[in-house]
């Protein structure tokens, strides 16, 4: 048997298990509202209306919050989550590829400062010459003037993925109800 306090609002404040003498004698002295439940119950997963212990339910989304009797959608709580995913999106797009006349290059965090560092030999030796591992792991290679190019392509490319992700920023503060949000994607 587990022992269920909970406030007049229906909140569960605790469920407690243990042996009946002490689970009877809490009951006598808390000030809360007790039952008693031969299932498993949670704060996250019940609630108490009408005497009763009743399931939440799922939760429809991260969007959504328990009002104390059912869950409701949050305005706040949404935009919240969809920046989160809308950062998310923004890293995986910066961090996959990228494309430079007709060549495709991998722009993971180690694979920019590769190029960065390439950037900055060439930048110091206009002589540099340098053979890549593309995405597609073929080889190619590349003079000083490539390298810098190769450099402005990846810049751009960073630059264009924050671009989008602050416009999206914008459309996710202007949102005024779920459909909304829903209708902001990557």
């Amino acid at each position: 048997m587990m022992l269920v306090t909970y406030t007049d609002q229906g909140v569960i404040k605790g469920c407690k298990t243990g042996p009946l003498a002490v689970l009877q004698e809490y009951e006598q002295d808390t000030d809360l509202n007790c039952l008693w439940s031969d299932t498993r119950v949670t704060s996250y997963t019940h609630y108490v209306a009408n005497g009763e212990i009743i399931a939440k339910g799922d939760q429809p989304s991260l969007s959504y919050v328990w009002s104390g009797s059912q869950w409701v959608f949050d305005l706040s709580v949404g935009k919240e989550h969809k920046w989160s995913i809308i950062k998310s999106d923004r890293d995986t797009q910066e961090f996959s590829s990228f494309d430079w006349s007709g060549y495709t290059f991998q722009c993971d965090e180690v694979s920019q400062r590769r190029i960065q560092g390439a950037v900055q030999l060439a930048t110091l030796d206009t002589s540099t010459t340098i053979t890549w591992t593309l995405a597609d792991n073929t080889t190619q290679t590349f003079n000083a003037s490539q390298l810098k190019q190769i450099g402005e392509a990846l810049g751009a490319h960073v630059n264009a993925c924050h671009v989008k992700a602050r416009a999206l920023r914008n459309q996710i503060d202007l949102a005024e109800t779920e459909s909304d949000l829903d209708d902001i994607n990557w």
